[in-house]
């Protein structure tokens, strides 16, 4: 839920290219929280893999809301 209003708060009214440019950030982020070796190749294994579970956790909250843009109910 904190996911869906942050990324909503930071989206209206923006344009077509202004939203096009902070999705495509939006997703070289989370790509980047995915492949942690890649921006912080020093910390402890558990740091990455805290990193890439956030990264996982942020990408199923997405995709529940977004399944629930297809709910009637709502």
């Amino acid at each position: 839920m904190l996911v869906q209003q942050l990324l909503l708060g930071r989206t209206e009214g923006l344009s077509g290219p202004q939203l096009a440019a902070f999705l495509s950030g939006w997703t070289s982020v989370l790509e980047l929280l995915r492949r942690p070796e890649l921006c912080v190749p020093d910390a402890a294994p558990e740091v990455q893999e805290a990193l890439r579970s956030l990264a996982e956790q942020i990408e199923r909250a997405q995709a529940e809301i977004l399944s629930d843009d297809d709910d009637p109910d709502l």
